[in-house]
């Protein structure tokens, strides 16, 4: 006979155990497990070369994956599971193996929490590995697996006008990815990502590997010290930049977005909003202790603050537009 007191205690075990699910597939994907098996079955020894791992070891490893139908493994052979072919072992528009490999990156993070919350700061160590050369290309490139899937959607839902030409500042861009889905959607747009030197060069080699650089530009430039532009925008795209910031940073920015965009032009804004009481939605509850240890002082806002914010910076007609099918939302206001 169950009791609540047995619920909440199968509860917390359950919570504890998740994150070893977790580690089994990001470790599949570090070791190259999938791609290594894109191209058919490949027995356990040869499997072991491969990905340089002791044999004994990996067949634990593939086995508790074929527990979770991640692998198949048949007369000793081993074969990605449709959910791996389908985004882990092959670069195509639903693959995710880049954000695996960065998800790994972001547990060792985790780790420190405890001395995070204790000191109130962005531990050291979180912030030594971002000086690996491979840090900002690692980051970008898992940030693209989300938007090849995203983008296109996000700009479906912005419903730009056609006709006239358009121009648009992706700000701190990143990878391009989303400035890419706009000027696929529509052929009257024309797109630039405004980036720091190293998530600049980043963008570059997507946007030419995506066939795309007559449409999309790069711009480097640092928007916590530089204008934005001058009535030059119709649309800037504020994606995942806002929650780094301090609330002084927030509104300057805000500010120099206003000061771009021409007339009638809009920002839309892309982030995790914490409820009134900041205790949910448990996302973005999460999302928050990734800033406390990933930036120096960012946090998320509220909705009531980020409205705050965008009225004092001179705009209007506020407008949130929910994207559930891929999560999350837009806010949109006009100048």
């Amino acid at each position: 006979m169950t009791t609540p007191q047995l619920d909440h205690w199968q509860t917390v075990n359950e919570m504890m155990r998740g994150y070893r699910v977790s580690h089994l597939l990001i470790t599949c994907a570090q070791i190259d497990v999938f791609r290594q098996l894109a191209d058919g079955p490949l027995p356990l020894a040869e499997l072991a070369e491969r990905t340089r791992t002791a044999p004994l070891a990996l067949r634990r490893l593939l086995d508790a994956a074929v527990s979770f139908n991640l692998l198949t493994k048949n007369d000793g052979h081993y074969a990605n599971g449709p959910l791996a072919d389908t985004c882990l072992a092959h670069e195509g528009p639903y693959f995710l193996g880049n954000l695996m490999r960065r998800e790994g990156a972001f547990y060792q993070r985790w780790s420190y929490l405890t001395e995070a919350v204790r000191s109130g700061q962005r531990p050291e160590a979180n912030i030594r590995d971002e000086d690996q050369t491979d840090w900002v290309l690692g980051f970008e490139l898992a940030l693209f697996d989300l938007a090849r899937v995203n983008g296109p959607r996000i700009a479906e839902v912005l419903a730009l006008p056609a006709g006239q030409p358009l121009r648009v500042l992706d700000v701190g861009g990143g990878h391009g990815g989303y400035s890419i889905a706009l000027a696929r959607r529509y052929p009257n747009v024309e797109a630039t990502v405004f980036e720091l030197p190293a998530a600049a060069e980043v963008a570059r080699q997507i946007i030419a590997r995506e066939d795309m650089s007559d449409r999309v530009a790069v711009q480097v430039g640092d928007f916590q010290k530089e204008e934005l532009g001058d009535s030059e925008y119709d649309l800037l795209l504020l994606f995942g930049v806002l929650v780094s910031e301090t609330p002084e940073n927030k509104l300057a920015l805000l500010q120099k977005s206003y000061r771009a965009l021409k007339q009638g032009g809009r920002v839309a804004i892309r982030a995790f909003w914490l409820d009134d009481d900041r205790a949910g939605p448990r996302d973005s509850t999460l999302f928050s202790l990734q800033m406390l240890l990933s930036t120096n002082a960012g946090d998320l806002s509220t909705r009531t603050e980020i409205d705050q914010l965008l009225a004092q910076s001179g705009f209007i007609d506020l407008k949130l537009v929910e994207i559930p099918d891929i999560g999350g939302n837009l806010l949109l206001a006009k100048k």
